[in-house]
């Protein structure tokens, strides 16, 4: 099953011409949800298909993780387009509880008449939160530290029951009553006395998966508990290690900060993003990376990182 992150944009405050601001597309089990929206978003989501609605239309749900223009302002527009392209079924937005107001207001000063609902979500900055779930994932926001109110998301897989093989239920003529017992990892006496252990037909699942995506943070231990052992981490390295005295200044990350969150919490792998314009040797920013923690790479605009499935 699909769980895979697809960069629209990772670059700090200013665009480029090969780097647009944070967006991300997050595709679990086929289910789409936008992290972020920055200037741009629309063009890179297009960008990704030739089929225009593929990417766009199939997102239901908007996470934004605080009100900097490079990680909100291309929200309206996706807004206007959605209502220009016929959409219906409703938008579910979550962010800062000022996101809302902001949003109203420009539909009313443009004169906007949505054919869809936008609900609004709103996030805190205390504790860790639930936002949405369904039967195979849950996604949560939780606290990091910045200029302004902000938080991170973590999108994590339900556990799995064991599958039951369908050779065994063929064969042994299961019940659905002993099929359900079994998914339970719970052995069965049949009706004929025979003693039937679940784990001669079951097969464990794969273990779940987890990504977390840091926005905008200074170094902050919190943060290090918020993503403990996730299968992948998108950590914002605004700064170089020289740099350090900007990035407390702005709130922001080191590259060497970034690294030292992954190695703490034990991550599987990283990606670093929302790097300054400032650099332009992305070699020199990488290495510096790498030695804090080796299965680290720079995020691209426009590529796809799958999260894999970690060793039991």
């Amino acid at each position: 099953m699909r769980f895979d992150v697809t960069v629209l944009g990772c670059a700090a405050a200013l665009p480029s011409l090969n780097r647009l601001t944070t967006a991300q597309l997050i595709n679990i089990h086929e289910k789409r949800f936008l992290v972020d929206c920055g200037e741009g978003t629309q063009v890179a989501l297009r960008k990704k298909s030739s089929k225009l609605q593929y990417r766009m239309m199939r997102i239901d749900h908007v996470f934004i993780s605080h009100l900097h223009g490079d990680h909100y302002l291309g929200l309206p527009g996706l807004i206007s387009t959605y209502n220009l392209m016929g959409r219906t079924r409703p938008l579910r937005i979550y962010g800062p509880p000022e996101l809302e107001g902001l949003m109203r207001l420009h539909n009313q000063v443009s004169g906007a008449h949505l054919n869809y609902d936008l609900h609004f979500v709103s996030t805190q900055t205390q504790e860790r939160t639930l936002l949405w779930e369904d039967a195979t994932l849950e996604i949560y926001s939780f606290p990091v530290k910045h200029r302004i109110a902000t938080t991170g998301f973590l999108f994590k897989e339900k556990e799995r029951e064991p599958g039951v093989s369908h050779h065994a239920v063929r064969d042994l003529g299961l019940e659905p009553s002993e099929i359900l017992q079994l998914k339970k990892r719970q052995d069965l006496v049949r009706s004929d006395g025979t003693a039937l252990a679940w784990s001669s037909v079951c097969t464990e699942p794969a273990p779940p998966r987890s990504y977390a995506f840091c926005a905008d943070t200074m170094y902050w231990e919190r943060v290090v508990d918020a993503v403990q052992g996730v299968d992948m981490l998108y950590h914002e390295a605004t700064f170089m290690a020289h740099h350090k005295a900007l990035a407390v200044k702005t709130y922001h990350s080191t590259t060497l900060q970034a690294a030292k969150v992954a190695m703490k919490a034990g991550v599987g792998r990283l990606l670093v993003g929302h790097l300054s314009a400032r650099y332009k040797d992305n070699e020199a920013v990488l290495a510096e990376v790498v030695e804090g923690f080796p299965r680290a790479e720079i995020a691209r605009d426009g590529v796809t990182y799958s999260v894999p499935f970690r060793s039991l």
